[in-house]
């Protein structure tokens, strides 16, 4: 009988084998495609990809799979850019994935995985509309520029465009960029579709201000939402879309065909990077074998006819991750409900003509309404005014009680009751301001009713200079704001003095102490003007 083991010889081949790869430096990687692996081996790539690139890459996935000598998987999942940029920046929970097919850079600025690849596929951001129509940006400007102007809204020329949410997509975030682009370039904002130029339309910030109100009420979750919920042809709808989900609509034949093209002053491209996210030395080998079926004629193909561009459309210019943080920070605050509850000084001195038939009262008047159009219908006001011993010894009194702008009161929305109260104003020809007394009482009001999820503000019109001989004095104004601001329960309060006899430095003083401003109109066209700029500084309230 022999002393062979059986078996021994082929031991003796794959020891040789096992020899030569150490002594040529080919690692366990390329032995297992020689050799094969064991089951216990095999490398499963986790692959989350935004939801409308997943069919064109299934067959990829498939091919990966099924491809023989090789150690290595992958299960492709739908995952949502958003929710996967903030697990990765760790402000979230969910599974890592070890590659991520984002449908842009911009989630990038929040979170940067380890190996950022470039773009497999590509869509440009359009405006889709229901009829062929010129595309340019001012579709989605035009309209907010009517409504930070105070034009009224009934009048406003077709509908709001219908923009995905900013917070949680990218077509909504590249919207927003690209607004911002546009008014940094031009300061002069947009005039409202067909309407004239003029002189005191609103700046960029307040153009911006109104985009963002029209989109938080407008905003659809998903563009695929967006095109079923905009009523289409009934009047010249505009939304904001990727160029592929124009084409996938259209392909399913619908009752209302979109016309999606790319804005003549250009537009950014999701450009659906390939992102290694694992750490792991062999799984980011995989994931290289991985990037190179994607990037594959047969997936290219496959890509194209799911509607994506191959190779990388050139955006028009590339944000900054900088930028990107900045516009999505800016939403997010703008996003915010405002609770508002603004004071009207109907003192004697009100009654100062500022231009023919027009008084300072009824001038601060017509800007509140102006300001009213910039505020959501989740937003809460409340009107009070004030003038010395206006109500027996009290020296304000409350015209509309602090409610939601799209609460019903009775037959009117709070919106319709404040405006049409704003036009009852009318000045007490023989009361003194008593600023000080009511300025303490309203910000002590809005504060015992602190909202936590809203920007709490006391705004205040008055001609500049408290002359109530009878109510606190400054020095007590002053110590009491001081002391009773709480910075976990901030009330800003904004004081916009009108004419020439402002103290500003007593107003600035009081302001301060709130973290808020004051400022000086001597114009109504000036005053509206303030009113929209103080409107829109909640991007940074309250460490402005």
């Amino acid at each position: 009988m022999s002393g062979r083991t059986p078996g021994r010889p082929m031991v003796m081949v794959a020891a040789a084998i096992a020899g030569v790869l150490l002594l040529t430096g080919v690692g366990a990687y390329a032995f297992a495609e020689i050799a094969g692996c064991a089951s216990q081996d095999r490398i499963t790539l986790d692959v989350a990809a935004a939801p409308e690139i997943v069919p064109a890459l299934a067959a990829a996935i498939r091919r990966f799979d099924g491809s023989t000598g090789t150690c290595a998987g992958a299960r492709l999942r739908a995952a949502d850019p958003a929710a996967v940029s903030t697990m990765l920046s760790g402000r979230g929970g969910g599974d890592r994935p070890d590659v991520w097919i984002p449908d842009s850079t911009l989630w990038t600025a929040f979170s940067r995985p380890a190996g950022a690849r470039p773009s497999i596929a590509g869509s440009p951001v359009v405006l889709a509309t229901a009829a062929p129509a010129e595309p340019t940006w001012n579709l989605l400007l035009g309209p907010s520029a009517a409504t930070a102007g105070g034009r009224p809204e009934t009048g406003a020329t077709g509908p709001r465009p219908q923009v995905p949410d900013p917070a949680r997509n990218a077509v909504g975030l590249a919207a927003l960029l690209m607004a911002d682009r546009l008014l940094a370039e031009d300061p002069d904002a947009p005039d409202a579709p067909d309407a004239p130029d003029d002189p005191d339309d609103p700046d960029g910030q307040a153009v911006f201000t109104g985009l963002v109100r029209a989109i938080r009420e407008t905003t659809t979750p998903t563009v695929e939402e967006a095109f079923a919920t905009t009523g289409s042809a009934r009047d010249g709808a505009v939304v904001v879309a990727s160029e592929q989900t124009v084409l996938l609509h259209n392909r399913k034949e619908p009752g209302v065909r979109a016309y999606g093209a790319v804005p003549k002053e250009g537009t950014l491209v999701l450009d659906y990077p390939f992102m290694t996210v694992t750490g792991d030395g062999g799984r980011a080998a995989a994931a290289k074998q991985l990037e190179r079926e994607f990037r594959g004629e047969r997936t290219r193909t496959d890509l194209g006819r799911q509607g994506f561009r191959v190779g990388r459309p050139a955006p028009s210019w590339t944000p900054a991750a900088a930028d990107v943080r900045r516009i999505a920070q800016s939403y997010a605050r703008l996003s915010l409900p405002t609770r508002l509850l603004v004071l009207f000084d109907v003192s004697g001195s009100m009654g100062t003509e500022v231009s023919p038939g027009l008084d300072r009262l009824q001038a601060t008047a017509h800007v509140g309404q102006t300001g009213l159009q910039l505020l959501a219908d989740d937003s809460e006001l409340g009107v009070w005014e004030f003038a010395a011993d206006l109500r027996g010894s009290q020296d304000w009194a409350e015209r509309v009680p602090i409610a939601p702008l799209g609460a019903r009161v009775g037959s009117v929305t709070q919106r319709q009751r404040v405006l049409s109260d704003l036009g009852g104003l009318r000045v007490t020809e023989s009361g003194d301001t008593a600023l000080f007394e009511t300025l303490l009482a309203a910000f002590r009001t809005v504060k015992l009713t602190f909202r936590p999820e809203m920007v709490n503000t006391v705004l205040v019109f008055t001609d500049g200079r408290n002359d109530h001989p009878g109510g606190p004095s400054f020095e007590r104004t002053l110590a009491d704001l001081r002391a009773e601001y709480d910075a976990t329960q901030p009330v800003q309060v904004v004081l916009q003095g009108f004419g020439d006899d402002v103290d500003v430095t007593e107003l600035t003083r009081l302001a301060e102490a709130t973290h808020g401003i004051v400022q000086v109109a001597r114009t109504p066209a000036e005053s509206k003007r303030l009113l929209l700029e103080a409107m829109s500084r909640r991007v940074c309230t309250p460490n402005c």
